[in-house]
């Protein structure tokens, strides 16, 4: 089987030659490489320089290596975005106080620790690029893009990530986690019931987006893969209530996952973080047949999960912390709970979120050592610790 040809296997609930261990890059788990101050950790502690850093631009080095020193995989990403770019903000930072101040000409304010861009902790966002009407029409000026790509431009994109033997994927403007990124969760939470007009205007400006740049792009290109990336949810639940959700951000949810099914793209996936559940059967009303990262301290239950959405496609749930100092008796927990997964179909296993700064090496190895037995999967370099 090919790569593409064994995520789809999954997807399908159907047994492949062997499970990949598969991630998308919000939440890779052990997928997508690591974060600087995690990498520097792992070679500390016996891994080889095998690439797979996340540098200060966003971007990982050499993930080719990373995949194949631990036999992981995650789709082909379509990084071009079909329309001429927005003129986007203007950011000067300077270090003060022990901290690194990023001021943008929106009026945004973010304080962070100094090297946060190889480590990643929460910022202080200080203050937000849209507060009222006027920063939004601002916002909205500075982040429209131009003029869309002509057929053929999307044609050529199509030919880029045709025939490439891997799943393939696109983002598409979401709802709540794009409103909360503009305006802080606070004000994303109020919005709607303090300036719900505002709050309508801001969803079909993103709904815009998707008709004029992503839609087409779709159809264009015919990933295996869209994604929206929400984190709409905390431990308690969802940040807003169902009716809302339904109102302000399902109609979006509605037009895409109906150029989705037109287009025979096979899943339709979100990025939540928190207790995602309640999510599910609204989000499931769209065409979303897919959700990640599942994390563990916000007390999801994968199994409870599968049997209420018996065809629901499920990705991570396992508790990225067992792979830290100290932490190894938890890693045969957890590989227990992917045991019990895998046999009910349409589950990727990996873990909760992204590798952490305290992991080992030794804890890696024996972590990924007991899942790729669990999988049948033969891929990967790294040393088994059996």
């Amino acid at each position: 089987m090919t790569d593409r040809e064994r995520f789809l296997a999954v997807c399908r609930g159907e047994k492949p030659d062997y499970y990949p261990i598969f991630g998308l890059n919000e939440a890779p788990g052990v997928s997508g490489g690591v974060m600087r101050e995690a990498y520097e950790r792992l070679l500390s502690t016996g891994m080889p320089d095998i690439g797979g850093v996340w540098e200060s631009d966003g971007l990982p080095r050499n993930l080719d290596g990373w995949r194949r020193y631990w036999g992981v995989t995650g789709p082909l990403e379509v990084e071009e975005y079909p329309a001429e770019p927005a003129r986007g903000f203007e950011y000067s930072k300077e270090i003060r106080d022990g901290f690194e101040f990023i001021t943008c000409d929106s009026g945004a304010v973010t304080r962070q620790i100094v090297g946060n861009d190889i480590t990643y902790s929460m910022p202080d966002f200080m203050r937000f690029h849209v507060r009222d009407r006027k920063s939004w029409e601002f916002y909205k000026e500075r982040r429209t893009p131009g003029k869309a790509w002509s057929d053929g431009q999307l044609a050529a994109v199509a030919g880029k990530y045709a025939e490439t033997g891997h799943p393939v994927r696109i983002s598409a403007h979401a709802t709540f986690g794009a409103l909360r990124d503009m305006v802080g969760p606070e004000f994303a939470c109020l919005i709607f019931y303090d300036e719900p007009e505002l709050a309508h205007e801001i969803m079909d400006w993103l709904a815009d987006l998707n008709r004029r740049f992503i839609i087409p792009m779709i159809r264009a290109v015919k990933p295996d893969i869209v994604l929206f990336s929400e984190d709409i949810c905390y431990n308690g639940g969802m940040m807003i209530s169902p009716s809302l959700f339904r109102e302000f951000c399902l109609p979006l949810y509605m037009e895409v996952g109906q150029a989705v099914r037109e287009a025979g793209v096979p899943v339709f996936v979100v990025d939540n973080d928190g207790f995602a559940e309640p999510l599910v059967p609204i989000v499931e009303e769209a065409g979303v047949n897919a959700m990640f990262p599942w994390e563990v301290k916000a007390h999801n239950d994968l199994m409870r999960v599968r049997h209420d959405h018996p065809d629901f496609i499920l990705l991570g749930g396992l508790e990225k912390e067992c792979l830290n100092e100290g932490n190894e008796a938890l890693i045969p927990g957890e590989i227990e709970k992917a045991r019990a997964l895998l046999p009910l179909g349409r589950y990727f296993p990996n873990g909760d979120h992204g590798i952490q700064p305290l992991v080992t090496f030794e804890n890696l190895c024996r972590f990924m050592t007991r899942l790729h037995d669990l999988c049948g999967n033969p891929e990967g370099e790294f040393p088994r610790i059996r």
